[in-house]
């Protein structure tokens, strides 16, 4: 398996999640052996445990208390998702466009202008040993698989919300089964979080073309779901993008029970504090 880069430049533009601005980022193709690379405001950041983090609802790159780019992790799905190893990423905005709240909008541009291959092996993270992380709130593990790639075993639980309900979703990644099942799925919200946040000032880029919105009677979106489990379904896609931190595809057999963006980039600095417990390798 080689390398994999874009063919030329694209660009994505919208209004970000949470402060409701237009904003735009440029994608380019990049050589071999460079990893995910953002440029922000002029600033370098590799895509990796030194500069990613977990920040409540969503994954942000940069520094923590300076310049930095939130919502991240719709994006880095898709490219994890198509199995991109080299790309550059320039911008001078503070948040992603969220779309349509999927990774659907990033898949097709990435498929339009074309993935090519590149003169170098792929390189894979394997996992050796089971590693977990867990707190009050949720549970995360990794561990050694028997398969050649990513098996995601992911399980929510809103017994307040009996449209959503327990919902559990376990998938091979391969870029068949993430296009079918994994990229068309949205990010969501109860309808009251949202309200409430608007009326702080918050999360002004959210709204009903931006992801699925329920209450206790069900959803109210129009349009209704793209998967009966969509919702598991976006935390599997939301996870796909989080461990691509690990700055290579992984190998692996990952489970979540209730864990977010914070759980797994914990998971991910625990993974690679102990060299033992993985090794990276060429297929």
């Amino acid at each position: 398996m080689m390398q994999k880069t874009i063919a030329d430049k694209i660009s994505f533009c919208g209004i970000g999640q949470h402060k409701g601005l237009e904003n735009s980022i440029n994608l380019y193709p990049a050589d071999v052996n460079t990893g995910i690379v953002f440029v922000i405001k002029g600033q370098e950041f590799h895509y990796d445990v030194n500069n990613v983090f977990g920040a409540g609802g969503y994954t942000c790159i940069g520094d923590k208390d300076g310049i930095n780019l939130k919502t991240i992790e719709h994006l880095m799905s898709a490219v994890a998702g198509l199995g991109i190893d080299n790309l550059l990423l320039k911008t001078d905005s503070e948040e992603m466009p969220i779309l349509d709240g999927s990774s659907l909008p990033f898949i097709t541009k990435l498929k339009e202008v074309g993935i090519v291959e590149q003169n170098a092996k792929k390189k894979f993270i394997k996992i050796l040993k089971k590693v977990e992380f867990q707190d009050e709130n949720a549970f995360v593990s990794i561990e050694p698989t028997q398969k050649n790639l990513l098996t995601l075993d992911v399980s929510i639980e809103y017994n307040d919300i009996p449209v959503i309900g327990n919902q559990n979703f376990v998938v091979d990644l391969n870029e068949e089964n993430y296009l079918n099942f994994i990229a068309p799925a949205r990010t969501y919200a109860r309808m009251k979080d949202v309200e409430y946040l608007h009326s702080k000032g918050l999360c002004l880029g959210a709204t009903l073309n931006s992801g699925v919105a329920v209450d206790e009677n069900g959803v109210i979106n129009p349009e209704g779901l793209r998967f009966g489990d969509e919702f598991v379904k976006h935390k599997i896609l939301d996870a796909v993008g989080d461990l691509f931190v690990f700055g290579h595809s992984v190998i692996g057999y990952y489970k979540n029970i209730k864990g977010g963006h914070f759980h797994n980039n914990q998971l991910v600095r625990k993974v690679l504090a102990d060299t033992s417990n993985f090794e990276i390798i060429e297929l």
